[in-house]
């Protein structure tokens, strides 16, 4: 039996293996985001899309039918604040195993130094991984697909390996007195830099858990930005073997931000008061001397200096595809959102970069059912007044839940749009039964293509999700997407 790799021996294998495992992760999502844009949500050549539904299709039988309760296990999110759907979860599962393993492989546990070199090493080699996911300008999106949301779970986690073996790294070599006075003698760079490395991650962790992050975003923001930016510069300095993987964060970091330059746009903006502590912030794109483009589902970042400088925050494009005005709708909570509810100003100066996101494509589909909850309708809105627009013959299903009645005011629902729009008010209707209304409308498509979009709060989400799970596993077929910023 081979005996364990140990020391710099493991090192010399340990970066390519798990590198190349990362890269492998990737390449799977990329091959399977061609395949699903090309070959399952495009229309097949010759194919018609019916202008009013079709045979009835029964379920899938055989190899499709396994195929499809597969998706369905993987799709299927179970109760709880913290869960994510089970494909989700395997593939957290599987990234956090799969570090476990390079920190106690072998002599690891034999030893308190050599424990510290293992989590030492691992953070630094997901230093690059958790910059490149937490890209602003998504790097990665246009390979994958992902939605900003997907995106982010996937950093976020990246971040807390790279915290949490930090913080690993200073307990074994403190556990050790004599080796960390052996370190401090040797150079102060060593023990004291890693030890504001390590001050400097922790506060980065703890404000970036949801309850921390949910009530103090902006103090989430600062810390996350500067005390990176200094944790990176003292994990430089702090030992030689560490300056590859800083310069390789710093180069995705210098990258993503010569990207956010290039498709930064100035631009006059108005904002108009609307129900439910609720601003929809319009912005001239003639105001800007380039042209500003955009898809439905995409997403942009805004900076309003003379109300919170140097902060950027992610909102999704609420108005269709225009020459004229680019429209978010923002519901006011804390810092930036409840300042600029609360100026007295109409009028502003803004900076925005993007658009970002890669959308789905829905062309090849005979039905499509969006589903949105309170502002989620900023993504779902201006979708089905596209698709209407752009497939006369595309059955589109408009579902809104909103607490009030008069958060109608939020878009225009002018019958020129040609959606049929379901409004469903909570407070004179109670809560909506989401999975059966999905089960139904499904139903409702004959057997027909159909998909399944939804953006708004995580129950709602959820019950989508689940909805399309149970069919999937029922044989049906039908297809999910979720678009969402979870801060």
């Amino acid at each position: 039996m081979a005996e364990a790799l140990t020391g710099r021996e493991f090192s010399r294998v340990f970066v390519p293996t798990y590198n190349a495992i990362i890269g492998f992760f990737f390449l799977v999502a990329t091959a399977s985001y061609f395949y699903k844009l090309h070959f399952i949500m495009k229309p097949k050549a010759g194919e018609k899309r019916p202008l009013l539904g079709g045979e009835t299709i029964a379920p899938a039988v055989g190899a499709t039918r396994v195929y499809r309760q597969v998706r369905s296990a993987l799709l299927y999110q179970a109760p709880g604040r913290y869960l994510e759907a089970n494909g989700t979860m395997l593939v957290l599962l599987g990234y956090l195993g799969l570090n476990a393993f390079y920190c106690f492989y072998g002599d690891a546990t034999q030893d308190v130094s050599y424990m510290g070199n293992r989590f030492g090493l691992v953070c630094v080699v997901n230093l690059p991984i958790m910059f490149l996911l937490g890209s602003k300008t998504g790097l990665l999106v246009q390979w994958t697909g992902w939605s900003h949301e997907g995106y982010n779970i996937l950093h976020r986690h990246a971040g807390r390996v790279v915290c949490l073996t930090a913080l690993g790294h200073i307990i074994a070599y403190s556990y050790n007195g004599r080796t960390l006075q052996e370190q401090l003698m040797r150079s102060a760079q060593i023990g004291v830099g890693g030890g504001l490395t390590g001050l400097a991650f922790t506060i980065i962790l703890v404000t970036s858990f949801a309850p921390a992050r949910n009530k103090m975003y902006e103090v989430f923001l600062y810390a996350h930005v500067w005390f990176l930016v200094a944790g990176i510069v003292l994990l430089f300095f702090h030992y030689p073997r560490c300056r590859p993987y800083c310069a390789a964060a710093s180069a995705i970091w210098l990258w993503d931000r010569i990207n956010r330059f290039k498709n930064a746009h100035h631009v006059m903006a108005t904002t108009t008061v609307l129900s439910g502590n609720t601003v929809k912030l319009s912005m001239n794109v003639k105001s800007t001397f380039r042209e500003i483009h955009w898809q439905t589902g995409q997403y942009v970042y805004v900076t309003i200096n003379k109300l919170a400088p140097l902060q950027a925050h992610p909102f999704t494009i609420a108005s269709p595809p225009n020459p004229n005005t680019l429209e978010l709708i923002i519901r006011a909570r804390s810092g930036f959102s409840k300042s600029l509810f609360l100026a007295d100003e109409q009028e502003h100066r803004v900076t925005f970069h993007g658009p970002y996101g890669s959308p789905p494509k829905f062309d090849g589909f005979s039905k499509v059912i969006l589903l949105a909850g309170g502002a989620g309708v900023a993504y779902s809105y201006p979708e089905a007044v596209e698709l209407t627009r752009q497939f006369p013959g595309m059955e589109v299903d408009f579902f809104w839940v909103v607490p009030q009645r008069d958060f109608i005011s939020w878009v225009d629902m002018d019958p020129k749009h040609n959606v049929d729009f379901k409004v469903w008010v909570t407070a004179e209707q109670g809560r909506p039964n989401i999975e059966q209304y999905v089960k139904d409308s499904v139903a409702a498509a004959q057997g027909q293509k159909c998909a399944v979009a939804v953006c708004g709060p995580a129950p709602l989400v959820r019950n989508s999700r689940n909805a399309c799970a149970s069919l999937l596993w029922q044989g049906v077929d039908v297809e999910f997407f979720s678009e969402n910023f979870g801060w």
